[in-house]
């Protein structure tokens, strides 16, 4: 797990050692064990590792750098980056894990005869590409994003992994594309600008996140989940490839689902604990994350767990008890953390800049504070991320499968046209009055139609923001065919919203802190098992909410325990991720400000998103003690990410408590 970054043009980079010094001091936090960089000089000469930014200025010309920040994990000794099998041959900056690298070692070491310098699997996908290129990264089972420059080509590779879950930023200028893992060293280089796409704003409307490639800066891409992109010789695009495996084909297993894939489940956490360095684990106390514990204590690990929670806020569970039980159980060395409800929220505006594209996620200052707390200890933790959208366990999906069913009966498709002013019975009913297709994979992400959120974002228009919003999902819609209708709206689901929201999410706040989040719910084996059963039998409307996870917990967890979390009645907690109590605050300390914080003289919102909207949302919102308050989130982050990001406010003067 590492920070990657790098230029590649058709001209010289000017000034190369002050650029690469920049992009190293923006990545230090996401690799503070060491640093390396690779100088590809102007007149096709071979390329050349060297260890400080200083040594560039002494290789003459160069028309390609390539930028890494290490947090050793596996190789500690031998796995240093920049890295290449020849110095005529490929180069590669990685960043992330690679989970069956021995059995494709072995593997290219049986049929092709390779020959391995090194332990790491930083070695193994330079020579998966040597023997069968850019296909073969659909072989690799891990969490990547990386760019390797192709010394034969004169071409830059950028590759991320099938599910998204590292991610890589790119972007263009004249003859010249510069990308990262963070969108912080495009800026401080000048290769990205401070400029807003009012098209992305309509997505964030809309999804209140942003859908790969896209983000809010104009210019700034992001690489699609499992996709590789080819740039030439000059610096331009010259292709991209889908590498990711095919859609696993339907089936229906024999008797319960969970007997298909409790011993997979077991099977990725086992290949995600492969590291040289100690592995822990996040530990809430719900049922997706003591199964992985679980799973790690039935691989031989005693790990470390943590957990956190508010300790002072009433009428919210405070996260750290059910987590202190279910590690006595398991018998873990357990750390709970305390938050105060008070410094979390005057803190909230800090973690927003931290994760740098605006989320409307309450939790991500809650995994910052526990990724600190574990980067403390360790650099490796597994998580319970990802176990909810391929399985349909939030609620939404429920009512997706309700309102598919009843928008097939006669007549069933007129109840759609009726106005509420719930957000989730209105994205019900926007679902319920949608047929198959794109659309119907983007209609549970909001109560807004994508015309209207095209109109609300200024500059943007009606049917613009309609065409960007179901750009976001059509290929992943297309690329889905052959499932059932509900499997292909969990599919786009875990391409979109978990790829570029939760997972986004994740991703920053750890690495903030220099530590690894991994997530086995996610591993590509298991997530192909779970993706080849049939929506209907995922989410059947006659058993409970995560029936599968239920039926994972009484086969694989001790039996307390799993009476504790799938038993008729849940004594520990029901089902939350990182409780914090934002609507009592949004509606409390900071509602009477809101207006102001949004709409007033200081606001940058109404340059960008219509006014009439932000105060038909706010009212609904504070009138309405049943309305969600995500939208209203959603607003109160794009605008901390207007002054802190592109307006370069200092974050000790953005609004909060």
């Amino acid at each position: 797990m590492c920070g990657i970054g790098g230029v590649w043009t058709g001209r010289t980079i000017e000034a190369p050692e002050a650029c690469a010094s920049q992009f190293g001091e923006a990545l230090a936090h996401r690799g503070p064990d060491g640093e390396g960089f690779l100088g590809i000089p102007a007149d096709g000469g071979p390329a050349k590792p060297v260890g400080t930014s200083r040594d560039l200025a002494r290789m003459g010309p160069l028309s390609g750098l390539l930028v890494h920040r290490r947090l050793s994990i596996i190789d500690l000794k031998t796995g240093d980056q920049p890295m290449g099998l020849t110095p005529a041959g490929p180069w590669i900056v990685f960043n992330g894990e690679i989970y069956n690298y021995r059995e494709l070692r072995a593997e290219l070491q049986r049929t092709t005869g390779a020959v391995f310098r090194t332990n790491s699997d930083t070695e193994v996908i330079l020579a998966v590409y040597a023997s069968w290129g850019i296909s073969g990264f659909g072989r690799l089972n891990g969490i990547f994003a990386f760019a390797l420059y192709d010394a034969a080509r004169r071409e830059l590779v950028l590759a991320r992994d099938p599910v998204g879950v590292k991610p890589l930023y790119w972007a263009s200028g004249s003859h010249e594309i510069a990308f990262a893992s963070e969108v912080r060293p495009l800026l401080a280089t000048g290769y990205a600008r401070r400029d807003v796409d009012p098209e992305s704003v309509a997505q964030y409307l809309f999804y209140r996140f942003v859908p790969s490639p896209r983000t809010l800066w104009r210019g700034v891409h992001k690489v699609a989940c499992g996709h590789a992109l080819r740039f030439g010789r000059n610096g331009t695009q010259v292709g991209e490839a889908d590498f990711a495996s095919p859609v696993p084909q339907q089936i229906n297993p024999a008797g319960d689902p969970a007997d298909f894939l409790a011993p997979r489940f077991l099977g990725a956490v086992e290949r995600q604990m492969v590291a040289d360095v100690p592995v822990g684990a996040f530990l809430s106390g719900g049922l997706d994350s003591t199964l992985v514990v679980e799973g790690m204590r039935r691989a031989q690990a005693s790990p470390t767990t943590f957990g956190i929670g508010f300790a002072d806020t009433p009428g919210v569970v405070d996260e750290r008890r059910p987590a202190r039980q279910a590690a006595s159980l398991l018998g873990t060395r357990h750390e709970g953390i305390a938050v105060q409800r008070g410094s979390y929220f005057s803190r909230f505006p800090a973690v927003v800049l931290q994760v740098e594209e605006p989320l409307a996620e309450a939790g991500m200052l809650l995994l910052s504070d526990i990724s600190g707390a574990a980067a403390s200890q360790l650099k490796v933790v597994l998580t319970g991320q990802g176990a909810d959208e391929p399985l349909g366990g939030y609620p939404r999906h429920q009512a997706i499968r309700l309102a598919m069913l009843l928008g097939r009966l006669p007549g069933g498709r007129k109840w759609a046209r009726l106005v509420t002013r719930r957000d989730r019975l209105a994205r019900f009913l926007r679902v319920l009055g949608t047929p198959s297709g794109p659309a119907l994979a983007a209609a549970p992400f909001s109560a807004e139609s994508p015309e209207s959120c095209g109109a609300f974002a200024r500059g943007c228009g009606a049917q613009a923001g309609a065409d960007a919003i179901l750009e976001a999902v059509t290929p992943w819609w297309r690329r889905s065919e052959g499932m059932d209708d509900l499997a292909r709206v969990l599919y786009v689901d875990v391409r979109t919203s978990l790829a570029d929201d939760l997972l986004l999410m994740g991703d920053k706040t750890a690495m903030s802190h220099g530590l690894e989040a991994r997530v086995p719910f996610l591993d590509l084996e298991y997530l192909a098992a779970v993706e080849s059963l049939p929506g209907p039998s995922r989410i059947p409307l006659w058993r409970r909410r995560k029936w599968i996870q239920h039926g994972l917990a009484r086969r694989l967890l001790p039996p307390a325990l799993a009476r504790a979390l799938a038993g008729p009645r849940n004594p520990f907690r029901t089902k939350l991720a990182f409780e914090v109590p934002m609507d009592g605050w949004l509606r409390g300390a900071l509602g009477g400000r809101l207006a102001d914080i949004l709409m007033g003289g200081r606001s940058m919102l109404p340059e960008y998103v219509d006014r009439m909207y932000v105060e038909r949302v706010l009212a609904s919102y504070l009138t309405n003690k049943r309305q969600s308050y995500r939208t209203v989130l959603a607003l109160y982050v794009l605008e901390l990410w207007l002054r802190g990001v592109m307006a370069e406010v200092p974050v000790a003067e953005l609004p909060a408590a």
